[in-house]
């Protein structure tokens, strides 16, 4: 692999070509003068711009995450999903929990999420999203689902670090499923406070008062939690500075929506990973879609 780099303050700022073969998925294109490469913040001003002309959208996740309880292995899922403004969500699996199907509107059941199964015995129940059997197989509940959030939580990380002047940051030009791509590298130290666990608190209660994500906080203090609800009081509780030790995040060239997003912890083990395939943005999506009486769907 060779790199053109130009260096931007504490940033470095590169484009790069492989000699090597290089996956399908991800081959980058001829390099670009380092003169034409923007910015760290001006890739997320542009996705921040772009997201918000964004009324709905349809397509494919796969998801990898990294669990306290399976340290050494990772789930790949696969699902179909649908998002509308102002905030619906319908999701269908495709491999684990083949043929499950869940759907999520902001005002609607009680604020629960209606899913069933796919399989026997399959039937049709009304969850908590924060709840231990929504949240079972999920670093973020689906409350924090879609490309804004992803958005919202890697601009949140990286101007921090920006700000402090910490860490290390790259951006390229590449290649993703097809599509031309602007990539965004960070390497970010883990720094951070302990912080004291109040009465009756849960990790849920922690990460709302320090603003800091709750899986995050529970992955970061594992020796001690594998439960929202672990802590007692006076339980010393570290609370990581950034979102994880490292991040990639490929944002398309022609509308800046995030392709892939993906997060390694201070080890440089990958945290987690999401990626998105064939997007459809703006598609007019009504409140059918989101309707578990839809005929298309087996609620």
């Amino acid at each position: 692999m060779k790199w053109r780099c130009v260096a931007f303050q504490t940033i470095t700022i590169c484009a790069f070509w492989i000699l090597s073969p290089a996956s399908a998925a991800e081959q980058p294109p001829a390099a670009e003068t380092g003169t034409d490469l923007p910015t760290v913040e001006e890739l997320l001003s542009k996705a921040e711009a772009s997201i918000k002309t964004i009324k709905d959208y349809t397509g494919f996740m796969d998801k990898q995450e990294r669990y306290v309880d399976e340290m050494d292995h990772l789930h790949l899922e696969k699902t179909s999903i649908k998002f509308s403004r102002p905030f619906k969500v319908y999701i269908k699996f495709l491999n684990v929990y083949n043929g499950r199907e869940a759907i999520f509107v902001q005002g609607w059941n009680d604020n629960e999420v209606r899913v069933h199964n796919g399989t026997f015995p399959d039937i049709t129940v009304n969850l908590d999203p924060y709840g231990d059997t929504a949240l079972e197989g999920n670093h973020h509940p689906v409350t924090h689902f879609g490309l804004e959030n992803t958005i919202r939580i890697s601009a949140k990380n990286l101007r921090k670090a920006l700000k402090r002047g910490d860490g290390e940051f790259k951006v390229s030009s590449g290649v993703f499923n097809g599509r031309p791509v602007w990539k965004i590298e960070t390497k970010l130290p883990k720094g951070g406070y302990v912080t004291t666990a109040k009465d009756d608190e849960t990790l849920w209660d922690i990460a709302k008062r320090t603003g800091q994500d709750m899986y995050l906080i529970m992955y970061t203090n594992r020796d001690k939690f594998d439960e929202p609800d672990d802590p007692d009081e006076g339980d010393k509780v570290f609370i990581p500075r950034y979102y994880g030790g490292g991040s990639e995040m490929l944002l398309d060239k022609e509308n800046y929506m995030p392709v892939k997003a993906t997060t390694f912890d201070w080890k440089g083990r990958l945290y987690e990973s999401y990626s998105y395939s064939k997007m459809k943005y703006n598609v007019g999506l009504t409140s059918k879609d989101f309707d578990p009486n839809n005929k298309q769907y087996d609620f």
